[in-house]
């Protein structure tokens, strides 16, 4: 089957409400994997209390790269803007090498009591994703060149600045995070800055890449607004602000997707 076969294919697929309907329930109604077995379902809280402390310490070990991973996800949208076609190829590829960085820190850790733990329903969410992106640059049905896309959605840098910034101690609005916070190793704060780079390049975008991680940037953004409710009233709301970015972008690139045929084109985006 070609490459145009098979993205024909998708595009049909992923046109269906029913799709979507499969890829939120399958992965959430699968239990997160415990290298100890699933006796942690007799202690939930115990076990969510453990996972959830263990994963905040594992962005501590972090803490001294994200400098450098700030300055990767400038230089790579640099890139992208200087070159444009011509590095349209590796900008899909490190994308995806950056949301596989989300993956290791957001939905696995070690723990002491159960072992290695994943949170099942976020590694699927998220692998759908990266190999999404990872076909995009196999197959460079998205026209980086910008060139030909009608639409202009400058109104989208302000809230992408935001993610990338990602000030995510309350009401701690220090702009050291644009050099220090943990933006380049959280889910909810990648995707508003790539799927903007995407609705730049609308109409000639990969439809299927689009739809879908603008879906998955919905689920994620409601479950972490969902989340906010649980914390004291003060945090909770700055938590729910913080991931506002997140939840317009991801609506606004799903809904123009779904609303969007396909443009006709004779093959690959250009160079």
């Amino acid at each position: 089957m070609s490459s145009m076969d098979t993205y024909r294919k998708l595009e049909a697929l992923t046109r269906k409400r029913s799709f979507y309907l499969l890829i939120l329930l399958i992965p959430a109604i699968l239990p997160p994997f415990a290298a100890s077995g699933l006796g942690y379902l007799w202690r939930l809280g115990d076990f969510i209390q453990v996972v959830a402390s263990d994963l905040y310490a594992v962005k501590a070990v972090y803490a001294p790269y994200m400098p450098v991973l700030h300055l990767f996800v400038v230089l790579l949208l640099l890139a992208l803007i200087l070159l444009r076609g011509r590095f349209g190829r590796a900008f899909a590829l490190l994308v995806a090498l950056n949301l596989t960085l989300t993956l290791f820190v957001q939905a696995g850790v070690r723990t002491d009591p159960y072992g290695l733990v994943i949170l099942t329903e976020l590694f699927l969410w998220y692998l759908i994703v990266i190999v999404l992106w990872i076909w995009e640059a196999c197959v460079r049905r998205t026209d980086f060149s910008f060139k030909a896309g009608t639409l202009r959605p400058y109104w989208l840098i302000p809230l992408a600045v935001i993610a990338f910034w990602d000030p995510d101690q309350a009401w701690n609005l220090s702009l050291s995070f644009f050099v220090h916070g943990f933006a380049p190793t959280a889910f909810c704060m990648v995707t508003p800055i790539y799927l903007t780079v995407l609705l730049f390049a609308f109409p000639r975008v990969n439809l299927p890449l689009l739809r879908v991680h603008g879906f998955m940037g919905v689920v994620v953004g409601l479950i972490s607004f969902a989340i906010s409710f649980m914390q004291e009233p003060s945090a909770g709301l700055y938590w729910g602000l913080l991931h506002m970015p997140l939840l317009i972008i991801s609506w606004y690139a799903f809904r123009l997707g779904m609303k969007t045929v396909p443009v006709p084109e004779a093959g690959r985006a250009p160079e």
